[in-house]
């Protein structure tokens, strides 16, 4: 999955949605993007 989401990271797609669910961790994302996450505050 972590494959996946840099590929779609690549294609300029928003990849927060695949922490909020569970597919990526916090951490990863981070690896990919350079930023932290920071949850939706809803």
């Amino acid at each position: 999955m972590l494959d996946f989401v840099k590929l779609m990271y690549s294609w300029g797609c928003p990849i927060e949605g695949y922490v909020a669910n569970g597919a990526i961790t916090a951490d990863e994302y981070k690896q990919i993007t350079g930023k932290q996450y920071v949850a939706p505050t809803n």
